[in-house]
Order: C-alpha cells, then structure tokens, then sequence
C-alpha cells in the first residue's frame, strides 16, 4: 500500500504518531547545548526533512518527525539551562501552536511559554529565559514575531495565572492578538512538570465547552478570513505588494481547516491534538461524512507539503521561508489539488458556522 493511500485511510492514528529524535541523537544534542554550539542544527534539520521526503514520508510523517526533532532540541537546550539554573525542573515548559499538534515545517517559530514554581528570583528568571530564547533561535527555531515566548513577562506565571489569563483571552471579545484560540488550545508539556500541562489544558477545554461564548468567539473568529477562491472556481490572490499573484496557502487555507477541525474536536472532547488525527476521529464520530474526511486529509498533506518544499528551498538560499504560492506556476494537477484542498476546507468552515453537529 502506498504512503497516500495510507495516509487517506480511517484506520486510526498513524502508527508514527510518536516520534523520537535520530538514534543517537538525543546525547549529541545536550553536549552541543551545553557547548552553545547548535548553529549547525539548521543544515541537519533541512537534510533530514529532504531526506523523509525522498525516502516517501507523507507530509504527515514527516511534520511529526520534525516536531519531535524539535522537541528534543528544546529539551537539549532547557536541560543544558537547568544545570545552572535547577529551579527549571520545577516548572513547565509549555509549547504552543505547531509544535503542540506536530505539525511544524522548516522556519516554524517559537511559540513558548512557562508554568512558574513558586519562590523563583525574578531577576534569575529574565536572565535565564532571555537565553534560552536565544539558544533556540540560534538552534534554527526562529524568535517568534508576535512575542509569544518565555522572554516576554506575559507568557510567564503560575498555574492560576495561565488559567485567569487563558480563560480571560477566550471570553473577550476585544481581545485579538498572537494568543487567539488555535495558539492557545494547542499545547503541550516539554520540560519539568507535562502534568500541569495537562492539568491546565483540561481545564482550559472544559471551560470552552462549558461557555457558550467562548465556543461563539471561536467560530465567528472563521468569518475574518476570506477563501480564496470565487464562486466560478478562479483563484483569488493578493493583488499589491510582493506576493502579488500569490495565495499564503497558510493564513488563507491551512489555518481554516485548522480551526474549523479543533473546534468540532473541542466541542466533543475528542482527544487527538494532531489535525489529521482529528479529522480521522471526526469521520469515525460522524461528525463529517468519511468522503469529506478524505478530501481534508488529501488538502492538508498537499498544503503542508508545499509549504515543506519552499521551507527547504527557502533555506538552502539562505532566506525565510513563507507559505506563498502562484497558482499561475503549478501545472494542472496541481492547480486542480489546491483548488480541491480549498473546497474542502470551505465545506467545513461553512459546516462549523451552521452549527452542522454542534
């Protein structure tokens, strides 16, 4: 059976759901943190991306594995830290986004924060974090442009605080910025005490489902954004600028399908973080039909595997890479996968604003 017809299956979560860094890997990265000699990680974790793809990993597999790569470097970098500073044992390193649903690519950045044990000198704290942010970024996991990481005092403080600020995000419909649903509902424990993690996410989605208008706010957060696609099937791309005649398959496609499959997992408590896995589960529940469910998974592995593919151009020229795209330069068959990945997607937006199974 090939990579895509597995991939399209329902026969659960892929067996590879749960990746460990390279055999061997794990100790040669410690030594390097502790060292401050992780410059190099960037051209291995282009090689080893490149090298999942030929071997024919789908785009699935091969997001899982990177974010565990990525794991265990910040788990390198957080140890080497706490040989100085022990006092990180006792907190929890929490990763939000992307890497809390294994679904990064190359140039995905920080989205970090800490549960802070009590008695921790604040003075300590900023110096430590400030270099751990850092030591990430030199590592190849880019600083994040939304402030969203341990350096910045919001993204910082004890277990009540990160449930009275998460909570308070959510159920404010004036608040808008870097923290909007998908950041925050997507997360995990890295380093220190995951059970908080846990903890606090359980509470966290128990409030969301409990509150009829923090659910509201989440969909209504699907009506910001327009597909881009007309009525008669053409392409809608951006019309100034430097992607002019380019559609961010990201921001315009990826995130829908994104925040419409967390939301119907958020409303039955589903369990998987991971989207593929969600929208697997979905169409076991019934909650999309198994067609629909199909269709989703083939949009987001071409999606994501687009946006794997100018990652590793992008990065062998030494530039950031983006999630743009020229309809005008794909052939055919592509042209007609993105237009299929955005339908799909906009069936299940419109599914989601209906109230279709809610």
């Amino acid at each position: 059976m090939s990579d895509e017809s597995r991939h399209s299956g329902f026969p659960g979560p892929q067996t590879e759901a749960v990746f460990g860094a390279p055999a061997g890997l794990d100790r040669e990265l410690l030594r390097m943190a502790r060292d401050g000699k992780l410059a190099g990680l960037r051209s291995t974790r282009r090689d080893l991306v490149q090298d999942w793809l030929d071997t024919g990993l789908s785009a699935e597999q091969t997001c899982k594995r990177l974010s565990a790569y990525n794991r265990s470097v910040i788990q390198a970098v957080l140890e080497a830290h706490a040989l100085d500073a022990p006092w990180l044992r006792q907190c929890t390193f929490l990763e939000f986004g992307s890497g809390g649903r294994d679904e990064q690519v190359i140039g995905s950045d920080q989205d970090n924060g800490m549960i802070l044990a009590a008695g921790i000198d604040p003075d300590e704290l900023e110096d430590v974090a400030q270099s751990i942010v850092v030591a990430l970024d030199g590592a190849g996991i880019p600083l994040c442009d939304g402030g969203v990481m341990i350096s910045n005092e919001q993204w910082r403080g004890s277990f009540d605080d990160w449930l009275s600020r998460l909570t308070g995000w959510l159920s404010n419909p004036a608040e808008k910025g870097a923290w909007q649903s998908g950041l925050i509902l997507d997360f995990r424990g890295l380093f220190g005490s995951p059970e908080d993690a846990d903890r606090l996410r359980e509470r966290l989605w128990e409030y969301v489902r409990t509150k009829p208008i923090a659910l509201s706010l989440l969909i209504g957060e699907l009506t910001d954004y327009r597909l881009p696609l007309t009525f008669f099937g053409a392409f809608i791309t951006e019309r100034s600028g430097p992607w002019q005649g380019h559609i961010n398959i990201k921001n315009s496609v990826l995130a829908h399908l994104t925040n419409s499959a967390r939301i119907l997992t958020l409303k039955y408590n589903l369990g998987p973080s991971n989207t593929c896995d969600r929208i697997r589960t979905m169409a076991g529940a019934g909650h999309v039909s198994r067609g629909h469910g199909e269709r989703l998974l083939d949009a987001w592995e071409y999606l994501q595997r687009k946006r794997l593919e100018i990652g590793l151009a992008c990065d062998a020229e030494d530039i950031r890479p983006h999630s743009h795209v020229n309809p005008a330069d794909l052939d055919s068959e592509e042209r007609a996968r993105l237009k299929g990945a955005i339908q799909a997607t906009e069936k299940l937006v419109r599914l989601v604003q209906a109230g279709a199974g809610l």
